[in-house]
């Protein structure tokens, strides 16, 4: 066991850069960012390590000395000689960045960075390689989301935030609690998506009660809330890494496993509808749930082009789905604003509504 202390903030920052590393050919941030970011995340860990011990505990985070910490790590034989010189190089090599504040990352600061992440992954019990080969390029925004305070209130939506998501985004959190108020035991929240201000949309997810991780949507289904600056889709979902469930969802589609479902929405709301989504938020092709209810000959063709599809996307990330059970709610001038004041109260009954498909696609 690691004589080091990772919070689950550090665990987040590593996963970001790892999220860099690997995405590092779309970067269009300042030179260095993955340098600084691999220091400041190993001297974060040797203050919180410190702040564990018991000559540092009294004292302030801003006082412990990172050099302290490593040489009574060293004295208390709880690493060798060797590792307390390494450790060292990496508070060095933190300093100097520093001091330069320089812009330009050297090949040998790279390297040293890369020897710095390496050392951190291993003893965060991260596998480095197997990190990189599952992470996604929607991992390198999840260092902005956040968990909401219990005591955080509810702020209805204006008509204005859908001009600037970045301000919609940060009434998120406390809008998913409202909601969820309102749903069936059945049914909890999951993380909201990770944003940044270019962003095209925002999803607040909920996913069965069976599924305890919070990011349990982003291998699977969830029912939830897409918020572009045009429209707002309420529906089923598919997370980037759900190959197997959205495939099981077609394979329903295709043998009228859902029929019973379908026709109960259909009965109780005419609003639902079927719709496609590419790159995450955009919605095309709305169409009837009769052309799913009916099981033409064409209908059965498209659904085994959709399988077909997914299949061939398996170990991408998804960014398109087909055929989601959906209300679309357009921003149209004449009665938008009428339609959020009674936001909450829509998408809680349409979540309900929406349940008991969940609930088979993921039995």
């Amino acid at each position: 066991m690691s004589v080091f202390v990772f919070d689950q903030d550090t665990i987040k920052m590593i996963r970001y850069i790892l999220a860099l590393q690997r995405y590092k050919e779309y970067s269009a941030g300042p030179q260095g960012l993955y340098e600084y970011l691999c220091a400041a995340s190993f001297n974060r860990v040797l203050i919180q390590t410190g702040l564990k011990l018991p000559k540092f505990q009294k004292e302030n985070p801003r006082d412990i000395r990172e050099y302290e910490v490593i040489r009574f790590l060293e004295q208390k034989s709880q690493i060798s000689p060797t590792t307390a010189q390494k450790l060292r190089e990496y508070v060095n090599f933190h300093d100097s960045l520093i001091q330069t504040s320089s812009q330009t990352a050297s090949k040998k600061a790279n390297s040293k960075a890369q020897e710095i992440l390496r050392f951190l992954c291993t003893e965060a019990g991260l596998d480095q390689d197997e990190e990189l080969k599952n992470i996604t390029f929607e991992d390198i925004v999840t260092l902005r989301t956040r968990e909401t305070p219990a005591n955080e209130n509810y702020e209805a939506l204006v008509e204005s935030d859908f001009d600037n998501l970045d301000k919609l985004y940060e009434k998120c959190p406390a809008l998913q609690l409202e909601i969820e108020k309102k749903l069936t035991p059945s049914l909890h929240d999951a993380q909201v998506s990770g944003f940044t201000p270019n962003t095209c949309g925002i999803w607040l997810p909920f996913v069965t009660l069976e599924t305890n991780d919070r990011r349990g949507n982003i291998n699977g289904a969830s029912v939830g809330i897409a918020f572009t600056p045009v429209d707002i889709r309420i529906g089923l979902n598919f997370g980037s890494q759900a190959h197997k469930c959205k495939i099981r969802y077609y394979e329903m589609l295709l043998h009228g496993e859902l029929m019973n479902e379908f026709e109960s929405l259909n009965r109780k709301d005419t609003g639902y509808c079927l719709c496609d989504t590419f790159w995450h938020y955009h919605i095309r092709n709305l169409q009837s749930l009769q052309w799913c209810l009916t099981l033409y000959g064409s209908t059965k063709i498209a659904i085994e082009r959709a399988i077909e599809e997914t299949r061939q996307l398996e170990g991408t990330s998804l960014t398109a789905n087909k055929y989601l059970i959906s209300k679309v709610i357009k921003r149209r001038p004449e009665d938008f604003a009428y339609v959020l004041n009674g936001l909450v109260d829509e998408i809680s009954k349409t979540l309900n509504e929406l349940y008991p498909t969940l609930e088979l696609l993921t039995s």
